[in-house]
Protein backbone atom coordinates (compact mmCIF):
# COMPACT_ATOMS: atom_id res chain seq x y z
CA UNK A 1 0.00 0.00 0.00
CA UNK A 2 1.01 3.52 -1.12
CA UNK A 3 1.30 6.24 1.65
CA UNK A 4 -1.40 7.96 -0.67
CA UNK A 5 -3.79 5.21 0.31
CA UNK A 6 -6.33 5.89 2.87
CA UNK A 7 -6.15 3.64 6.02
CA UNK A 8 -9.65 4.06 8.30
CA UNK A 9 -10.13 3.29 12.00
CA UNK A 10 -13.43 2.11 13.03
CA UNK A 11 -14.86 2.33 16.59
CA UNK A 12 -17.51 0.04 17.48
CA UNK A 13 -19.06 -0.20 21.00
CA UNK A 14 -22.30 0.73 23.47
CA UNK A 15 -23.02 3.84 24.59
CA UNK A 16 -20.70 5.97 26.42
CA UNK A 17 -18.02 2.99 26.49
CA UNK A 18 -15.67 5.64 25.38
CA UNK A 19 -15.21 6.04 22.07
CA UNK A 20 -15.39 9.72 21.72
CA UNK A 21 -12.77 9.55 24.20
CA UNK A 22 -10.85 7.09 21.79
CA UNK A 23 -11.04 9.69 18.55
CA UNK A 24 -9.82 12.73 20.39
CA UNK A 25 -6.54 10.87 21.25
CA UNK A 26 -6.62 9.45 17.96
CA UNK A 27 -6.91 12.93 16.46
CA UNK A 28 -4.44 14.10 18.70
CA UNK A 29 -1.89 11.43 17.97
CA UNK A 30 -1.73 11.36 13.94
CA UNK A 31 -2.83 15.23 13.20
CA UNK A 32 -3.70 16.69 10.17
CA UNK A 33 -2.95 13.26 8.34
CA UNK A 34 -6.88 12.36 10.11
CA UNK A 35 -9.92 13.24 9.82
CA UNK A 36 -12.93 12.06 11.80
CA UNK A 37 -16.40 11.04 9.86
CA UNK A 38 -19.53 9.66 11.80
CA UNK A 39 -21.85 7.41 9.87
CA UNK A 40 -24.61 9.82 11.97
CA UNK A 41 -24.01 12.95 10.75
CA UNK A 42 -26.06 12.50 7.92
CA UNK A 43 -29.01 11.12 10.64
CA UNK A 44 -28.73 13.86 12.96
CA UNK A 45 -28.99 16.58 10.77
CA UNK A 46 -31.57 15.51 8.72
CA UNK A 47 -33.26 14.42 12.38
CA UNK A 48 -32.66 18.54 13.33
CA UNK A 49 -34.31 18.97 9.83
CA UNK A 50 -37.53 16.73 11.10
CA UNK A 51 -38.09 18.88 14.18
CA UNK A 52 -37.60 22.31 12.62
CA UNK A 53 -33.68 22.71 13.79
CA UNK A 54 -31.27 24.87 12.28
CA UNK A 55 -28.19 23.67 13.89
CA UNK A 56 -24.98 21.76 13.68
CA UNK A 57 -24.99 18.00 13.32
CA UNK A 58 -23.65 17.65 16.87
CA UNK A 59 -25.45 20.77 19.09
CA UNK A 60 -27.09 18.01 21.18
CA UNK A 61 -23.98 15.88 21.73
CA UNK A 62 -23.64 16.99 25.79
CA UNK A 63 -27.45 15.99 25.52
CA UNK A 64 -27.93 13.09 23.62
CA UNK A 65 -29.62 11.10 26.54
CA UNK A 66 -31.89 13.61 27.81
CA UNK A 67 -35.19 14.27 26.96
CA UNK A 68 -36.08 17.66 25.14
CA UNK A 69 -38.97 19.28 24.39
CA UNK A 70 -37.55 20.27 20.91
CA UNK A 71 -37.27 16.45 19.81
CA UNK A 72 -40.88 15.89 21.46
CA UNK A 73 -39.90 14.55 24.54
CA UNK A 74 -37.56 12.01 22.98
CA UNK A 75 -33.90 12.01 23.54
CA UNK A 76 -31.87 13.61 20.75
CA UNK A 77 -30.36 9.79 20.76
CA UNK A 78 -33.88 8.01 20.48
CA UNK A 79 -34.54 11.00 17.63
CA UNK A 80 -31.88 10.19 15.90
CA UNK A 81 -32.47 6.13 16.11
CA UNK A 82 -35.99 7.19 14.94
CA UNK A 83 -34.56 9.09 11.80
CA UNK A 84 -32.12 6.61 10.93
CA UNK A 85 -35.05 3.74 10.62
CA UNK A 86 -37.28 6.36 8.82
CA UNK A 87 -34.44 6.99 6.20
CA UNK A 88 -33.35 3.13 5.70
CA UNK A 89 -36.86 2.37 5.27
CA UNK A 90 -37.31 5.55 2.14
CA UNK A 91 -33.70 4.63 1.03
CA UNK A 92 -32.99 1.04 1.67
CA UNK A 93 -30.94 -0.16 4.38
CA UNK A 94 -27.40 0.88 3.17
CA UNK A 95 -28.96 4.41 2.74
CA UNK A 96 -26.90 5.69 6.08
CA UNK A 97 -23.58 3.54 5.06
CA UNK A 98 -23.57 5.05 1.18
CA UNK A 99 -23.63 8.17 2.68
CA UNK A 100 -20.81 7.74 4.85
CA UNK A 101 -18.67 6.04 2.05
CA UNK A 102 -19.51 9.21 -0.29
CA UNK A 103 -18.44 11.27 2.00
CA UNK A 104 -15.04 9.36 3.27
CA UNK A 105 -13.80 9.31 -0.81
CA UNK A 106 -14.39 12.70 -1.03
CA UNK A 107 -12.20 13.56 2.07
CA UNK A 108 -7.98 14.71 1.82
CA UNK A 109 -7.31 12.53 4.85
CA UNK A 110 -4.76 9.76 4.84
CA UNK A 111 -6.26 8.33 7.96
CA UNK A 112 -10.34 8.31 8.16
CA UNK A 113 -11.38 7.93 11.87
CA UNK A 114 -14.97 7.05 13.08
CA UNK A 115 -16.40 6.76 16.20
CA UNK A 116 -19.57 5.07 15.63
CA UNK A 117 -19.36 2.00 13.47
CA UNK A 118 -22.52 0.25 14.02
CA UNK A 119 -22.94 -3.05 12.96
CA UNK A 120 -21.10 -5.22 10.24
CA UNK A 121 -22.71 -4.06 7.23
CA UNK A 122 -21.61 -0.51 8.12
CA UNK A 123 -17.83 -1.73 8.87
CA UNK A 124 -17.98 -3.67 5.32
CA UNK A 125 -19.16 -0.79 3.42
CA UNK A 126 -15.77 0.83 4.52
CA UNK A 127 -13.42 -1.60 3.81
CA UNK A 128 -15.28 -2.77 0.13
CA UNK A 129 -14.48 0.78 -0.53
CA UNK A 130 -10.89 1.12 0.87
CA UNK A 131 -9.85 -2.59 0.75
CA UNK A 132 -9.82 -4.59 3.91
CA UNK A 133 -6.08 -4.71 4.34
CA UNK A 134 -6.57 -0.95 5.44
CA UNK A 135 -9.39 -1.12 8.06
CA UNK A 136 -9.29 -2.07 11.43
CA UNK A 137 -12.05 -2.28 13.80
CA UNK A 138 -11.45 -1.36 17.68
CA UNK A 139 -13.94 -2.65 19.43
CA UNK A 140 -14.46 -0.89 22.57
CA UNK A 141 -16.01 -2.59 26.00
CA UNK A 142 -17.08 -1.39 29.57
CA UNK A 143 -18.42 -2.84 32.20
CA UNK A 144 -22.12 -1.58 32.40
CA UNK A 145 -22.89 -0.45 29.03
CA UNK A 146 -24.33 -2.60 26.54
CA UNK A 147 -26.35 -2.13 23.31
CA UNK A 148 -29.82 -2.87 25.13
CA UNK A 149 -31.26 0.91 24.23
CA UNK A 150 -29.38 1.53 21.17
CA UNK A 151 -29.68 0.27 17.50
CA UNK A 152 -25.91 -0.71 16.79
CA UNK A 153 -24.47 -3.97 17.60
CA UNK A 154 -20.91 -5.76 17.94
CA UNK A 155 -18.73 -5.79 14.56
CA UNK A 156 -18.19 -9.43 14.50
CA UNK A 157 -17.96 -9.83 10.39
CA UNK A 158 -14.52 -12.18 10.09
CA UNK A 159 -13.38 -10.56 6.97
CA UNK A 160 -12.68 -7.27 9.01
CA UNK A 161 -9.22 -6.90 10.79
CA UNK A 162 -10.87 -6.29 15.02
CA UNK A 163 -9.09 -5.63 18.19
CA UNK A 164 -10.42 -5.74 21.63
CA UNK A 165 -9.81 -2.75 24.50
CA UNK A 166 -11.66 -2.70 27.59
CA UNK A 167 -12.03 0.85 29.37
CA UNK A 168 -11.86 0.01 32.91
CA UNK A 169 -13.17 3.10 35.56
CA UNK A 170 -10.38 4.94 36.80
CA UNK A 171 -7.81 3.78 34.10
CA UNK A 172 -8.70 6.60 31.78
CA UNK A 173 -4.57 6.74 30.68
CA UNK A 174 -3.93 3.24 30.31
CA UNK A 175 -7.26 2.80 27.89
CA UNK A 176 -6.17 5.98 25.63
CA UNK A 177 -2.38 4.79 25.56
CA UNK A 178 -3.98 1.36 24.56
CA UNK A 179 -5.87 2.89 21.40
CA UNK A 180 -3.35 4.87 20.30
CA UNK A 181 -0.64 2.11 20.76
CA UNK A 182 -3.44 -0.22 18.31
CA UNK A 183 -3.65 2.35 15.76
CA UNK A 184 -0.26 3.37 15.44
CA UNK A 185 1.13 -0.48 15.14
CA UNK A 186 -1.60 -1.03 12.50
CA UNK A 187 -0.58 2.32 10.51
CA UNK A 188 2.97 1.76 10.53
CA UNK A 189 2.07 -2.08 9.68
CA UNK A 190 -0.46 -0.60 6.52
CA UNK A 191 2.18 1.57 5.37
CA UNK A 192 5.39 -0.74 5.38
CA UNK A 193 3.37 -3.75 3.92
CA UNK A 194 4.10 -5.88 6.73
CA UNK A 195 1.83 -8.52 6.79
CA UNK A 196 2.03 -8.60 11.12
CA UNK A 197 -0.72 -5.93 10.47
CA UNK A 198 -3.21 -8.33 11.40
CA UNK A 199 -1.42 -8.91 15.03
CA UNK A 200 -1.53 -5.79 17.19
CA UNK A 201 -0.05 -5.31 20.79
CA UNK A 202 -2.50 -4.13 23.45
CA UNK A 203 0.01 -2.93 25.83
CA UNK A 204 -0.11 0.32 26.94
CA UNK A 205 2.95 3.05 25.83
Amino acid sequence: MGVGSKIAILLNGPPRAGKDTAVAVLEEAFGSEAETFKFTQPVKDRAHARFGLECAHDAYELLKDTPLPEFDGMTPREAYIDTSRKLKAEQGEDAVRKLFVETVLGSQAQIILNPDAGDDSEAEAVAEALGAENVLVIRISREGHDFSKDCRTWVNSPSLRIVDVTNEEGQRKVYESQVVALARSFVDAVRSDRPEAGVLSVAAE
